[in-house]
């Protein structure tokens, strides 16, 4: 436990309520949601408790009920809900023009928490009797010292506190910040108003900055200036001068702070006060040696608590014990008094065979105090490993006069008090402590067949304490066995009955002990009965009880860090181009009132690109044949075709392609089509004209160009598309694109030219248009395991017959960088764009949101997550959370960008690049020819999880991209496509490779297509003569013209990044970064033929070393 991860990320943006106890800790959560969801605030919030401390405490709650809950938290927020008829874009990248003036409004929004915490809590504690604070001020309203802490810790404080009030007469109070973040500077400075001397304890080290410390520093200027010059209403926590302040630093890695340690940092305190010597201005606690503080004896201290110690080794199940004690204990039956409990633990990270060291505390009031037990009424040895040194001189010395000690041993009473030390011996005697001996190991084993000594133990403590009766103790332990354990019959209902036999074991035990004479339950009261004792209750800042912090007036101000939702906005689109676009567009500042930071989608429409591109295609219609491919290729959706069924004038003939017949699936008499870059849209890599298969486009200079290259617009007005949208279904894929789909996708992103993200992004987008115009055709392609689960079959029925909806999720990246711009989004869908390392967590819980939209009938249709990212997001930093989302069994599809590198940051090296490869932080030298390990295979990863779909894929064959990525998308769970992304940047290749590249890669059997169905056999069937080592030749964008297939020489020689290292290579030698990639390379191409079935085994590494050699020899090396 510490608080050094809170800290690390406190100006993330998150609000960060910080709880002492686990009840607080419930109660804060649904003050948490309800503020978070305020429309002024829509902003996160973190409710942080102890770790380990807490969590792995067992404390009363005292739970909120449904109704309640229901009432105050309300329904979800949806005046943000997306709307898929209308989508949008958040989280967008803002560049330089616009980054301030959306965090401006981000502050303001900040601002607003407080407000809205103490609003929450102030109707939290009319309406149930809480009493929640941003800040809890106790004892302080006359306090000379105080101490601020934060969490757990200020329990013992609280303790130790009134102990020096109530005994010793020192006004000393306890601030403890609730909300820590945003800092409430003001009712830190109430609570602090008065003191002379302050110590500030904080759970992190000083490496990792003081945080509360600085807030107890800005809040007392805070508190000197309202004294001086405040208005009346700020004079409530004002001060004229300033205190003196001390720092200390206490639990780091769970390291105990005691009541001892408390009384030391108050010593240290009141010497300062007194002006004795000797204080330490900043220390530590709860350890020894320079600049800390000793332990303090507290004489006529009195414990309200009465203690258990259990200690152990792990699996002998001392902390179920224990626990199974607590639950017993706190179970409130009938109108008997109320029994408060609290469990903590002392054990490291090793598990079996280490020792184990269990707390308990029991009283009839509330436990404040969260530290281990220093003294304690009961202790038990579930074994005597640790009867000897130190632990048993420790334990047994924090045993109170008449307190009792049992051991599980098969010694008998006598025989074990000679075996301890003298020093114990006396001890015992001069405490009058009863020591009790069980054999329970024996009796386990008996009945369980287990050393799980807990039950008899147990037993044999609550019949010697008398909490319980003996018949009430059992009735809750067997009931407490059932609920963990259900079954009335079978296995579970053994165990029970062998537990209940264990625990009447104990009950009975007759051993009459030693030491001490047997004495009754009066020895173990919580609290004297003449004693009754109830903490004053922190202070209410000047305000009626259960003020949860100082008065606040609502004004204009506090409006205007709301983001409006869209969804309320009339006419958004049209809004957002008018407020944002067109003032960007002409060179005007947008005010920061008046940013709006949820992007429509496709705004980029509204760019101009003319200018990157000195060259664009022009178009012979007498060679195309209209197999879309151009369309498929072009990362800008670029090409825009004109369809007609009109009949055209003889001088607008030698624009259009003209049909004989229509082509399939369209419903018109005559068919004729123009094909044309939009000048606005093309970057002029030529992409297109290098896929074409026959030449049908060609690249013509800007300058060059005549107006006869281009359908006049007269033409350009016979289009009929918008006839052809209700029938795309009907049509072959290629035309879906060609006629359809590629007109509707917006571009002007700002990819590089040639950037093959654009095209995967198309290839995409076509396939989930293809499939979402038909969502019958989710029934044609694999749904997994014959025998669905029931949410499965429904949730794929309801897709067939309703439909589905689409939400993007991108991760940071080139793509991200360039298509999700505010106030130029490319996206069609409503998309979210997130960080490196979020976005598969992200992914989740859009998919856990929107399918809870759905079942609450807030959407009509379920919704298919799709995910985009990079070698960051997947690869390197977003890794484990991508596992961990894959192995979720959600409707999620990864698309996944593989460039070999992280080009958006300068080509650095990645978990996916290439040995050899030269990168900003892989440099090629004199002594190492860049990169020097291996690259991973992500689709490996995703493939040893058996239900998912993983596939690798190529930009080079996009019909066949297409159909695999309409089969991942249909399939209703998790899918995975990842492609070889070419980057002209980042290789160091022409702006029209990409495609090229790819297929060189592919031949080269350096990326391998493959699809791995969930639980089917892998297919290779998409590469080239997947029954070959090698394919016997290579295929040609173009038409008519053979080629030998590619290696990897090949395209090492083509990319300028390996240029430096081939440079290095002597005439006739296989360079290093051939011999090593080809050779890794070739195994895995192997292995995907044995287990796709075309071998029968796998060959050994030097056989693979042999036909690398051979290859290259045959190849003139």
């Amino acid at each position: 436990c510490g608080h050094t991860d809170f800290y690390a990320v406190r100006n993330a943006g998150w609000a960060q309520l910080v709880s002492c106890d686990n009840q607080e800790l419930h109660d804060l959560l649904p003050i948490a949601f309800k503020v978070a969801e305020l429309r002024q605030v829509m902003l996160p919030v973190m409710v942080v408790g102890d770790g380990f401390i807490k969590s792995h405490a067992i404390e009363n709650i005292q739970e909120l009920s449904d109704a309640f809950l229901g009432w105050f938290v309300g329904p979800p927020n949806r005046f943000h809900q997306q709307d898929f008829e209308h989508g949008t874009l958040v989280g967008t990248f803002t560049d330089t023009d616009l980054t301030m003036e959306g965090e401006v409004s981000q502050d303001l929004a900040y601002r607003f928490f407080k407000r809205g915490f103490v609003a929450a809590m102030n109707v939290m504690n009319q309406v149930l009797g809480t009493n929640l604070k941003v800040v809890e001020c106790y004892r302080t309203e006359d306090a000379d010292m105080v101490v601020v802490i934060l969490a757990s810790g200020a329990g013992v404080v609280k303790d130790v506190v009134d102990y020096y009030r109530d005994v010793k007469g020192y006004k000393i109070g306890v601030v403890r910040p609730v909300l820590f973040n945003p800092p409430c500077y003001e009712e830190l400075a109430y609570g602090l108003r008065n003191a002379k001397v302050i110590s500030v304890l904080e759970r992190s080290a000083t490496a990792h900055n003081q945080l509360l410390l600085a807030d107890v520093q800005a809040a007392l200027q805070i508190s000197i200036r309202a004294g001086r010059e405040g208005k009346k209403e700020h004079r409530l926590y004002g001060r004229e001068d300033m205190p003196t302040l001390l720092h200390g630093v206490y639990g780091l890695g769970s390291k105990d702070f005691n009541k001892y340690d408390a009384a030391a940092v108050v010593e240290n305190m009141i010497a300062c006060f007194e002006k004795r010597r000797g204080f330490l201005r900043d220390f530590y606690v709860g350890i020894e040696g320079p600049l800390t503080l000793k332990p303090t004896p507290l004489p006529g201290y009195l414990d309200r608590e009465l203690g258990m110690t259990f200690i152990g080794v792990g699996a002998e199940g001392v902390k179920t014990a224990l626990e199974s004690a607590a639950l017993i204990y706190a179970e409130e039956v009938g109108g008997g008094p109320k029994k408060y409990v609290q469990s903590g633990a002392r054990y490291g990270a090793a598990r079996k065979g280490a020792p184990v060291f269990m707390n308990l505390r029991l009283s009839s009031r509330p436990i404040r105090n969260a530290s281990e037990l220093t003294e304690r009424d009961v202790l038990a040895f579930f074994n005597e490993k640790f009867l000897s040194d130190q632990i048993l001189r420790e334990y047994v010395g924090g045993l109170k006069e008449k307190g009792l000690l049992v051991v599980n041993t098969t010694k008998s009473c006598a025989e074990l008090m000679e075996s301890f030390p003298a020093q114990v011996q006396s001890l015992i005697k001069y405490r009058q402590i009863r020591v009790v001996t069980i054999d329970a190991t024996k009796a386990a084993l008996q009945h369980l067949n287990r050393n799980l000594p807990g039950a008899p133990i147990l037993g044999l403590i609550n019949r010697e304490v008398g909490i319980l009766s003996e018949k009430e103790f059992e009735q809750r332990f067997k009931k407490i066995l059932e609920k963990k354990l259900g079954g009335k019959k079978g296995k579970g209902r053994e165990i029970i009955d062998s537990n209940l036999a264990l625990l009447r074991f104990g009950l009975e035990q007759s051993n009459p002990g030693c030491a001490a004479e047997r004495f009754g339950s009066a020895a173990f009261s919580f609290e004297p009965e003449e004693i009754t004792y109830a903490p004053p209750p922190p202070e209410d800042f000047g305000g009626k009880p259960g003020t949860a912090g100082l008065p606040v007036t609502l004004t204009e101000k506090d409006e205007l860090g709301t983001i409006k939702p869209v969804n309320l906005i009339p006419n958004y689109q049209e809004v957002f181009q008018r407020e944002m676009v067109e003032p960007l567009m002409e060179g005007k500042k947008v005010p920061w009132d008046r940013f709006l930071p949820v992007v429509p989608a496709a705004t980029s429409r509204f760019r101009d690109m003319s200018y990157i591109g000195t060259a664009v295609p022009v178009y012979d219609p007498a060679k195309c044949i209209a197999c879309g491919i151009c369309t498929a290729s072009c990362p800008d959706a670029a090409l825009y075709s004109t369809v007609t069924p009109l009949p055209l004038p003889a001088e607008a003939q030698r624009y259009f392609k003209i049909f004989k017949k229509p082509p399939k699936g369209i419903p018109w008499e005559r068919f004729a089509m123009n094909l044309e870059a939009d000048p606005a849209s093309c970057k002029g890599c030529g992409v297109c004209a290098q896929v074409c298969p026959t030449d049908a486009l060609r690249m013509v200079d800007k300058h060059k160009l005549v107006d006869a290259d281009f359908l006049p617009e007269l033409y350009r007005a016979m289009d009929r598309t918008a006839e052809l949208a209700p029938v795309v279904d009907q049509l072959p894929l290629n035309h879906q694109v060609l006629f359809v789909f590629s007109k509707l996708y917006p571009g002007k992103h700002t990819l590089c030219p040639g950037c093959s993200e654009g095209v995967i992004n198309l290839l995409t987008f076509y396939a989930l248009e293809s499939l979402r115009n038909h969502p019958q055709g989710i029934a044609t392609f694999y749904q997994g395991i014959k025998i669905l689960s029931e949410k499965n079959r429904r949730a794929i029925e309801h897709m067939l017959d309703h439909g589905f909806n689409i939400y993007t999720i991108n991760s940071t990246g080139c793509d991200q960088v360039s298509e999700l711009v505010n106030p130029f989004n490319t996206r069609i869908y409503p998309t979210g764009h997130y960080g490196f390392g979020t976005a598969s967590a992200a992914a989740l819980g859009a998919k856990f949101a929107l399918d809870q939209a759905y079942v609450d009938r807030n959407q009509d249709v379920l919704t298919k997550i799709i995910v985009f990212a990079g070698d960051g997001a997947i690869y390197d930093i977003g890794n484990g959370p991508f596992n961990h989302a894959l192995g979720e069994n959600f409707d999620i599809t990864w698309v996944i960008y593989n460039n070999e590198g992280y080009m958006n940051t300068g080509t650095q090296k990645s978990g996916a690049t290439r040995f050899g490869a030269d990168r900003s932080t892989s440099p090629i030298g004199k002594k190492y020819a860049g990169k020097t390990t291996l690259h991973r295979r992500i689709i490996s990863q995703a493939m040893a999880i058996s239900h998912v779909y993983a596939a690798k894929l190529s930009i080079d064959n996009p019909f066949y991209a297409i159909n695999i990525l309409k089969e991942a998308i249909a399939y209703n769970g998790p899918s995975m496509v990842e492609f070889f992304s070419t980057c002209p940047q980042g290789h160091i290749t022409h702006d029209w490779a990409g495609p090229l590249i790819a297929r060189m890669m592919v031949e080269s059997r350096k990326w391998q297509v493959a699809v791995r169905r969930p639980f089917q056999r892998i297919d290779i069937s998409g590469n080239p003569y997947p029954e070959l080592i090698y394919p016997k030749e290579g295929k040609s964008f173009k038409r008519g013209i053979k080629r030998e297939a590619a290696t990897f020489y090949d395209v090492v020689s083509m990319l300028g990044q390996y240029n430096p290292h081939m440079l290095t290579v002597k005439s006739g030698d296989i360079p290093e970064i051939v011999r090593i990639n080809e050779t890794v390379s070739l195994f895995r191409w192997l292995r995907n033929q044995y287990l796709a079935g075309y071998r029968d085994s796998m060959p050994t590494e030097e056989e693979v070393e042999k036909i690398v050699e051979e290859r290259y020899r045959l190849n003139g090396g």
